[in-house]
């Protein structure tokens, strides 16, 4: 008898373990679906594009302190966001791809949460069910793919809400290190994105105790230590960045915090069911599981990880409708949690013996595979479309896509026999369905997406641009604001602006406009008045090259100078003074 055999006798294999094999499964699909094609787009205007450049400047100045745009310091966001995108740019050099990759890992880090919250809650398939769900609902895909601070926001604040809900359950040792991480956590999302990354999870965390009456926990939470964590955290930058641009706090605090949510000065005010539509919109299409989600709630007492999660929806939801500015992205922190209690009804009506499975389980999947069936078919037979939308097509798709058809039959096949033998009341037949429902679906909008993307980007403009410039040519904007232009041009000096001097915004900056902040110490002026740069445009001894508006044209040919357009895409000019 060999070594082996003498050592392992008796021991019985392993028993198949299925939970670690759909951890793994469902982890790819999430790798797959949200990198697939990640770069492909062209940098969408004007977040995206300015984001992409603040960070980039970030490198080109070494100023990790303050984040500057087009060599201006540009103070209306913190700094967190852009140093990742910053730091992905210095590893993989700067691009669509790895400007957009802190945004996905931060989805990806949110859907680990939900999967680990959920689990705890409500069970394994609820946990899975909570990852399929996020991870399929318009606008945490579509913000998961955007250059944009608000999924990393919303990774910082789940963690901080994820780390109570566990340390109020722990003891020992665990419970402390899981409440000293909720203040870290909260001190992190207060970098990102200002006060509202510690007020959110405090107003879910104060009520969660006031409603359970557990202010017991109070006792625990460390407060005399985590507050210190906190303000560390915290004070890491905003110290720092107030010693170097006096009066920044105030202007953050009260203009873009105090002002913005009780004052319309920033032209973003919405009615107050605003977000009852968006969310109605950006949940698509798991909206049409809430009306069974709320009677499944109201026929029970709310207690305990319910009113946790409720809470967690209610208290963000509220305070940004009460707010008298509103974006669509400001209410993406209380999607986790609505993905976790709809998906603990979705699960609870396969293993209730009692429960009657709906057809409405089935309408995700079915909605999936429409969005991706139908356009396909227009894909592959465009002829039946205007001929101004068959010319995108042909765009998008320059030859027919014979996988594309032949996975669609395939797919066409395998859903009629599931439909003839009822497969979507059995949960893992639903489960892989409204999956691969999804695939199919992105596989369809990506090109579609990547060709729309060139008409809101600078992209092609500056390709067909640096052409024409030549070394020592001192870029201009005229009136119009490009927000990914100094990107796709990789800039090394500022460009100028032209612009009336008296709007409320300049470069897409409330601050800028107001404060007029110096360039990067070296740099020369940026901001110039239509009547200064008239004289500049007639006497500098520099080769000016402008991109300019169509309709601004006529402006820029009264200053009497000669002037020469060297190019024009869509309704932008490029035009010289010599």
């Amino acid at each position: 008898m060999t070594e082996y055999s003498r050592t392992h006798r008796g021991r019985r294999p392993k028993s198949f373990d299925p939970d670690n094999y759909c951890i793994v499964v469902l982890y790819l699909f999430c790798l797959l679906i949200l990198f697939s094609d990640l770069g492909g787009a062209a940098l969408f205007e004007p977040d995206e594009g300015r984001n992409a450049e603040v960070a980039r400047e970030i490198l080109l100045l070494n100023d990790w302190v303050t984040p500057h745009y087009d060599f201006i310091p540009r103070l209306d966001k913190p700094i967190f966001f852009f140093g990742l995108v910053a730091l992905s740019f210095k590893f993989f050099e700067p691009s669509e791809w790895s400007a957009r990759l802190p945004s996905v890992l931060a989805a990806l880090g949110c859907l680990s949460l939900t999967y680990v919250l959920a689990r705890s809650m409500f069970g394994r398939w609820a946990a899975l069910w909570s990852v399929l769900i996020l991870i399929t609902s318009v606008e945490f895909f579509a913000l998961s793919r955007i250059v944009i601070l608000d999924m990393t926001l919303t990774l910082f604040l789940s963690l901080s809400l994820a780390c109570f809900w566990f340390g109020q359950l722990a003891a020992g040792r665990r419970k402390r290190a899981l409440f000293l991480l909720m203040y870290a956590a909260m001190g992190v999302a207060t970098l990102i994105k200002g006060p509202v990354g510690f007020m959110l999870p405090a107003a879910v965390i104060f009520f969660y105790l006031l409603f359970s009456r557990k202010w017991i926990v109070l006792r625990e939470m460390e407060l005399p230590l985590g507050v210190p964590v906190f303000l560390l955290a915290v004070a890491s930058w905003y110290v720092a960045v107030e010693l170097r641009n006096p009066g920044y706090l105030h202007h953050f605090l009260w203009e873009e915090n105090v002002a913005r949510f009780a004052t319309t000065q920033f032209k973003r005010s919405e009615p107050w069911y605003y977000f009852f539509l968006i969310l109605a919109g950006g949940f698509f299409p798991w909206t049409a599981l809430l009306p069974t989600t709320i009677g499944n709630l109201s026929k029970r007492s709310v207690d305990g990880a319910h009113l946790f999660l409720i809470l967690w929806i209610a208290l963000p939801f509220i305070g940004f409708s009460l707010s008298a500015s509103k974006l669509p992205h400001y209410i993406l922190p209380v999607y986790p949690p609505l993905a976790m209690i709809v998906a603990a009804t979705v699960a609870k009506a396969f293993t209730d013996s009692s429960a009657k499975i709906s057809w409405v389980l089935s309408l995700p999947a079915t909605t999936f595979f429409l969005l991706a069936f139908v356009p396909a078919l227009l894909i592959i037979w465009p002829e039946f479309l205007p001929d101004q939308i068959q010319t995108h097509v042909h765009a998008a798709f320059p030859r027919t896509p014979i996988p594309l058809a032949a996975g669609l039959l395939v797919t066409l096949l395998l859903g009629l026999v599931a439909m003839k033998r009822e497969l979507w009341r059995k949960q893992l037949c639903l489960y892989a369905a409204t999956a691969v429902g999804f695939a199919l679906f992105i596989r369809v909008a990506e090109p579609i997406v990547t060709t729309v993307s060139l008409n809101r980007s600078s992209k092609q403009l500056a390709e067909k641009a640096a052409l024409v410039i030549r070394a020592g040519d001192q870029l201009v904007l005229y009136e119009r604001y490009l927000s990914s232009l100094p990107f796709y041009l990789n800039i090394q000096q500022p460009i100028w602006v032209v612009w009336s001097g008296t709007k409320s915004k300049v470069l897409g900056s409330d601050y800028i406009a107001k404060k007029r902040p110096e360039p990067a110490f070296g740099y020369g002026k940026v901001l110039y008045t239509y009547e200064e740069f008239a004289d500049l445009w007639l006497a500098s001894n520099t080769r000016l090259v402008a991109f300019v508006d169509d309709d601004a044209f006529d402006g820029l040919e009264v200053t009497g100078g000669a002037s020469r357009r060297l190019l024009q895409v869509g309704d932008t000019s490029v035009v010289t003074n010599r």
